[in-house]
């Protein structure tokens, strides 16, 4: 089986696929700013820190990285350019010193697409029109990767990921702050529920479908290309707030906040997945009710531990 390295390996996407691989007998190292305790295949360390990167590379001697860290949200934005693009060049950088040559598999953002699409599936040779910096940082991100493969043959795939969501999740994302909230109403006794924008749609997929989807394009996909990672169907906000809100025990409202509604903020998001599906035989698995289902209930776990 593959030796493998996860960069962000302690993240939501990381842990998931960690599990994945680990599951498929991989050999699995991980990268991460947060400590794993005395797991002797995990490195603590910046991916911008040299020293600390090539001793996990000549540790790992990996065969495939996947490449996960990474910032979703800051007030600053050097933290995003300097988390999503400058640690990649360091990462990538590293890896050329190194005697490796491992398969990357980058986790890009349909971020990149923005606004212009509108309710039409985005694939993956439409313009990309970025309109935070997050998703600029996104967008610059894959650029410098593609050029490493490019310029120097090093064998770079960008999967764009859409919504995920599932068991782990933060809660600074939308689904996951909603199960966060119901979660502790449940307990609390409180009934109120307080949300951002409900009409915004989005194309949302579970997190262990997309974690398939890693392991299959390292196996089958094709360097320098960027495949899109999506259900390909948009669903209101809403619609999943109230399927969350009906599998709750007690009766709850919900009350819009304008200052959780974001700037910028793209009112429609859809992807087609056919390159991917085409080209390493993925399809989704798990239905969204299963996934809110699981994240809710994840939820009301964390919470009673929290509680404890």
């Amino acid at each position: 089986m593959p030796r493998i390295l996860i960069t962000g390996v302690n993240g939501f996407v990381g842990t998931h696929l960690a599990r994945h691989l680990h599951a498929l007998g991989a050999d699995v190292f991980g990268f991460d700013l947060r400590s794993r305790g005395a797991d002797p295949n995990f490195f603590q360390g910046e991916l911008t820190d040299h020293n600390a990167l090539a001793q996990a590379l000549q540790a790992a001697r990996p065969d495939i990285i996947f490449h996960l860290a990474g910032v979703i949200k800051s007030p600053h934005a050097h933290v995003l350019y300097q988390a999503n693009l400058l640690a990649t060049v360091a990462l990538l950088d590293t890896v050329m010193e190194s005697q490796y040559r491992p398969k990357i598999i980058m986790a890009g953002s349909s971020a990149v697409y923005g606004q212009k699409a509108g309710a039409k599936p985005m694939s993956e040779r439409m313009r990309l029109h970025p309109v935070t910096h997050y998703a600029v940082s996104k967008a610059a991100q894959e650029v410098a990767a593609l050029r490493y493969h490019e310029s120097f043959r090093l064998p770079v795939i960008v999967l764009r990921m859409f919504n995920l969501l599932g068991p782990g999740q933060p809660p600074d994302l939308a689904c996951s702050a909603f199960a966060r909230q119901i979660a502790l109403a449940e307990i609390s006794g409180e009934s109120e529920i307080v949300t951002g924008n409900l009409e915004a749609r989005r194309d949302f997929l579970d997190v262990r479908d997309a974690v398939r989807a890693f392991g299959l394009a390292a196996q089958k996909g094709k360097p320098g290309q960027i495949y899109n990672v999506c259900s390909g169907r948009a669903v209101m906000i809403r619609k999943c707030l109230a399927e969350m809100v009906a599998l709750s025990s007690r009766s709850l409202t919900i009350r819009l906040d304008a200052d959780r509604f974001q700037k910028n903020d793209v009112p429609v998001q859809v992807g087609t997945a056919h390159k991917l599906k085409t080209a390493v035989g993925w399809h989704p698995q798990i239905p969204l009710k299963q996934s809110l289902i699981d994240l809710l209930n994840d939820w009301r776990q964390r919470i009673k531990l929290e509680l404890e």
